[in-house]
């Protein structure tokens, strides 16, 4: 990610970015008139007591997160061309919102992970995210836009720190970093004069009042989405622009399930036999 010219663009990246930008937009623009329009449909939550959770508020407040993802996008394209911004771009976005969907209906669904734990009595919900204007499913866009970002400056700022380094540890320093990151951010998110999700998961373990796994997840979602990005022009010189497209979403898809099944995997231990809950905390927080 080192390129200082924005290279030329080829028909085939041109038409995999345009899909991946029809794509995006498909999902999107159908979850928001459901949401706004039709909440029944998707079982929205009651916004009661949440802070500047009007459809005024939640559209000034996305206006944020978008400007910096534009930002980010646009040094994207300077950087990498417009294919490979797209493909960053796109990636975090199907990444973070497959992952976040699929948590959220399994909390409102709990018998789902009761039979995939067996522990029909003691699996939990997840959370549920709370203002925002432009949605995918049950969570709000800009944050899968916000993973964007995040995601991208820490890539970009691992392949600075460590060129000569293997990719597995310069994704492991970009995971670092975006978890380092998302330990102060996540307490503030949370606090009840924000309140920008609410989890409803009697997880045992936690950091900051937030849930291991929380942070876990962010660790290893840029760990292998660095590792997947760092393998996509191999995959495009093998198997063409189309075919190299293709693996790249289905290798994330893969890294997205081994990490879904491993924090299944540490869930049924860890609530079974961590009694009392642990809450790791500095002050109180």
């Amino acid at each position: 990610m080192t390129e200082t010219t924005e290279p030329q663009l080829l028909p085939a990246e041109k038409k995999a970015a345009w899909l991946i930008a029809a794509a995006m937009a498909a999902v999107i623009v159908p979850s928001t008139v459901l949401h706004h329009f039709f909440p029944e449909v998707m079982k929205v939550p009651s916004m009661a007591g949440v802070p500047y959770s009007s459809p005024g508020w939640a559209l000034a407040l996305d206006l944020i997160p978008i400007a910096v993802g534009a930002a980010c996008f646009y040094h994207a394209r300077r950087t990498l061309g417009w294919y490979k911004a797209m493909m960053f771009l796109g990636g975090s976005f199907f990444f973070t919102g497959l992952a976040e969907n699929v948590w959220i209906y399994l909390g409102k669904h709990p018998q789902l992970l009761a039979a995939m734990s067996g522990e029909f009595s003691s699996v939990p919900g997840t959370y549920y995210f709370t203002r925002g204007f432009f949605w995918w499913g049950d969570m709000p866009a800009t944050i899968c836009l916000a993973w964007f970002f995040i995601a991208y400056s820490c890539v970009y700022i691992q392949d600075i720190l460590l060129p000569r380094t293997g990719i597995w540890a310069r994704a492991a320093v970009g995971g670092l970093m975006a978890m380092s990151l998302d330990l102060w951010l996540d307490p503030v998110q949370v606090h009840p004069a924000w309140q920008s999700w609410r989890w409803v998961t009697n997880e045992t373990i936690k950091v900051f009042s937030i849930p291991l796994t929380n942070f876990a997840a962010w660790f290893l979602m840029i760990l292998l989405f660095a590792v997947a990005f760092d393998k996509l022009p191999r995959l495009v010189e093998r198997r063409g622009v189309a075919g190299g497209t293709g693996l790249f979403f289905l290798l994330l898809l893969g890294f997205k399930l081994a990490i879904l099944a491993s924090f299944v995997a540490y869930g049924i231990p860890a609530m079974k036999y961590v009694s009392p809950p642990v809450n790791l905390t500095l002050w109180g927080i």
